[in-house]
């Protein structure tokens, strides 16, 4: 889930400072929490069959040391999907997501740290044939829906993560392997779904540039077992291969006068996945986004920050979509333990999906979150 990634860095941005500061290896060395509410949501013009798109999720986020080498973090949402169409059909899916517990072991202050992570079934992961239709909008790559997922099977991740200086760079690398177990994805079909095993490997590096700049790189690549799937219905029994996926980003941030200015970029690049021996060309796709802030203080406590953003929609070999994205953030000190982060987007741009037509859209993004730290 992008929103977990997010959120978590935003939670223990501090981290770094207090764990020298107690003396302590854990990765997270103070309670900490966030939650708020997230609101996402996307209009089509005529020429596709649908009509809106939209989701909001209510995060509920809490890091927390558990002595002096061992730390703990717990990710949920309540969350709400919609979909319509120019046929006059609504659907809509609400419920509790999946809650993923990870526990982390740091060796060798932060230089080595292992994790395990569970991630425990309280979402939906049974739902309509109809009902499905709202999993596979915010399921997009292309709309990056906060909550991708509403919920699968129990699973277990196991990753390891080092860190180093080498030559002026902060550079690390990590490795996990992931394990979901069977379910079935329809409450009104005789389908079980078993997903392969999933292997996920990153390199990262960071340097100071000059004296108010810092260049940050970095490189994931994922690649599945087979999934299986077994039963009849909108699925039959057969073998699908999602395909690697390969994910680059880059961010530079530089501080300017009383500003900080902030580039950031990631591009997604999925290979073709195949069912059975037979390819499936859409499944090939190409993400890339990038996006411009600038935050400056205007009060003791209150950094407002305006941002642009661009991102490009390629699957299987031709155009799909781009939209551009307008908006403005803020972060307020309530006191030295409580912070608010507020952030509103529009966006304008079009999606093509071969097949299936060709429209505008418009998108709104409101986010609003309370971040506590003890």
């Amino acid at each position: 889930m992008r929103l977990r990634a997010f959120a978590l860095s935003a939670v223990v941005a501090a981290a770094p400072a207090g764990l020298r500061a107690q003396g302590s290896d854990a990765l997270y060395t103070r309670l900490s929490g966030l939650s708020g509410f997230e609101y996402r949501g996307y209009s089509f013009d005529p020429g596709i069959s649908v009509k809106s798109v939209s989701q909001w999720n209510l995060p509920l986020i809490v890091v927390a040391p558990l002595g002096r080498r061992m730390s703990v973090d717990v990710t949920t949402h309540v969350v709400s999907g919609r979909i319509t169409t120019y046929a006059g059909t609504r659907q809509k899916l609400s419920g509790l997501s999946d809650t993923q517990l990870r526990l982390l072991y740091t060796v060798g202050r932060d230089r080595l740290v292992a994790s395990l992570t569970l991630n425990l079934p309280t979402g939906k992961h049974s739902v309509s044939t109809s009902d499905f239709q709202v999993v596979g909008a915010v399921g997009s790559t292309y709309l990056s829906f906060p909550v991708s997922s509403y919920g699968t099977a129990f699973g277990a991740t196991a990753g390891l993560a080092y860190a180093r200086q080498l030559s002026g760079w902060n550079v690390g690398l990590s490795g996990a392997l992931r394990f979901t177990g069977t379910y079935s994805p329809f409450t009104d079909q005789n389908v079980s779904y078993n997903p392969g095993w999933e292997t996920r490997m990153r390199g990262g590096a960071d340097r100071v540039i000059g004296r108010n700049g810092r260049l940050l790189l970095g490189l994931t690549f994922s690649t599945f077992s087979t999934d299986v799937y077994t039963g009849t219905g909108t699925l039959v029994g057969g073998t699908y291969d999602p395909g690697s996926r390969f994910i680059g980003d880059l961010a530079y941030v530089r501080v300017i006068g009383r500003g900080t200015l902030t580039f950031a970029s990631w591009d997604y690049y999925r290979l073709v996945g195949h069912a059975g021996a037979s390819a499936v060309p859409e499944t090939k796709e190409n993400v890339f986004n990038a996006e411009l802030r600038f935050g400056r203080a205007v009060a003791p406590r209150l950094v407002v920050e305006p941002l642009i953003a661009f991102r490009q929609w390629s699957p299987a070999d031709y155009r799909g979509g781009r939209f551009y994205s307008a908006g403005l953030g803020a972060r307020y000190g309530v006191s030295d333990h409580l912070s608010v982060h507020f952030t509103g987007r529009l966006d304008t741009g079009w999606i093509y999906a071969a097949a299936r037509g060709r429209a505008d859209l418009t998108g709104t993004g409101l986010t609003l979150w309370l971040r506590y730290q003890r």
